[in-house]
């Protein structure tokens, strides 16, 4: 495997490494092995850097989804409460305006038992 003029050899995969290795002499077996085991290095430490980000990604992600649970669940209490209130607030005013009614109409009895016994 040889590069020739204005060619990069930048990169070679792996596969075509293990190919030349087996048509190589022993010297040459030596060298290239080592640059499989460089390049199989790399590659695993790429692999374990994409998998670590892939764990923090994951674990961001999952303490975002919480958050926004607990949010939701503490927006929806507030809501209840918000809501429990104003069911207080028109039962008393209703009760109110029914004791209001009820006196007025008392009076209102009142003054017609007076007018009538008049």
């Amino acid at each position: 495997m040889s590069s020739g003029p204005g060619t990069s050899r930048r990169f070679v995969p792996i596969d075509e490494l293990k190919a030349e290795h087996a048509r190589a002499r022993a010297d040459q077996k030596a060298k290239i092995q080592a640059r499989i085991d460089e390049l199989t290095a790399k590659l695993q430490g790429k692999f374990d850097e994409g998998k670590l980000r892939s764990d923090e990604i994951k674990s961001e992600a999952e303490a975002k989804v919480k958050a926004l649970q607990m949010k939701a669940q503490n927006s929806q209490l507030e809501m209840k409460a918000t809501l429990e209130a104003r069911v207080a607030q028109i039962r008393e005013n209703y009760e109110q305006t029914q004791g209001k009614l009820k006196h007025l109409v008392a009076e209102q009895l009142k003054q017609a038992a007076a007018r009538l016994e008049k």
